[in-house]
């Protein structure tokens, strides 16, 4: 057998797909719901303190936003980052 590797039908085996999501797609701008949860101490005390399960956080750590205000609120005021940072995208008035 050669040294490249077959597979059963003949053909050469290529590279191994994963099912990752391609790199670069997103903006990159920083994550200040991150950086709130590790200045609040952490994703376990920030779930105790807003009440959800801790998964919860992980959630908004990857979207980048905190969908509840409430628990918006409670990280700011325990992080000192403002509100308006962690809240996501403001509504726009739809035009009439």
């Amino acid at each position: 057998m050669s040294p490249e590797s077959t597979s059963r039908v003949g053909r050469k085996m290529g590279r191994r797909k994963t099912s990752a999501p391609p790199r670069g797609r997103k903006a990159q701008r920083p994550n200040l719901v991150a950086a709130a949860i590790e200045l609040a101490g952490g994703p376990t005390a920030v779930a105790a303190l807003c009440g959800v399960h801790r998964q919860s956080v992980y959630v908004w750590i990857n979207e980048c936003k905190v969908e509840s205000l409430v628990d918006a609120l409670n990280l700011a005021k325990a992080s000192g980052i403002p509100v308006e940072k962690l809240a996501g995208e403001p509504i726009q008035p739809k035009n009439r």
